[in-house]
């Protein structure tokens, strides 16, 4: 009736050129989801630890990641970006630091850049030719400057139609704010 795909595996292929894959060794694997549950029980955020776990894991396949001086070679080696590098690092540094193992992290500076700020009117000509969820998505955080997650978790308690105001609940770190709609009254998109 049907066929079943052949699995895919990861050992002994190449992929891009000269990145090599393999799987991950099964001690390696294990070192690294008993980290992820020692981060989740140590207070990070699950997002943060499925990243970290995530870089881990990519790591491990291209490298011998229970090995601090394989690893490096492999940092300074990828075809990554620098941003990349620098949080990759970040990540093995505190790896190592649970598994007591001394690692010297290569130093990576991040090249800060001016991030592209859309006009007023290109942003009202985007929030136009969108869907009404995604006008409303953008409409807030263009009022707000609220980040992406904030504005994706927002609730109907938090808006407060008296005074025009919607209660920002903050993500990474940030303090609790009350924003204004400045130049749209809280109407839904599309009219009143």
């Amino acid at each position: 009736m049907g066929s079943n795909p052949t699995p895919r595996t990861l050992s002994s292929t190449h992929c891009s050129g000269t990145r090599h894959i393999q799987e991950i060794e099964p001690q390696t694997l294990s070192e690294i989801l008993s980290f992820g549950f020692w981060m989740r029980k140590t207070g990070y955020t699950s997002s943060t630890v499925k990243t970290c776990i995530r870089s881990l894991k990519a790591v491990a396949r291209r490298t011998r990641l229970l090995d601090p001086e394989s690893a490096k070679s492999y940092l300074v080696m990828a075809k990554v970006g620098v941003s990349r590098k620098q949080t990759l690092t970040g990540h093995l540094a505190r790896f190592y630091k649970w598994k007591q193992t001394p690692f010297q992290p290569p130093h990576y500076k991040r090249i800060e850049t001016i991030p592209f700020i859309p006009s007023e009117t290109e942003a009202d000509q985007l929030i136009a030719g969108t869907s009404s969820k995604v006008a409303a998505f953008l409409q807030v955080t263009k009022e707000t400057a609220a980040r992406p997650g904030e504005a994706w978790s927002l609730r109907w308690i938090d808006l407060d139609p008296t005074r025009d105001s919607i209660r920002i609940t903050p993500e990474k770190g940030s303090r609790t704010s009350v924003e204004i709609a400045r130049t749209t009254p809280l109407v839904p998109i599309g009219g009143p």
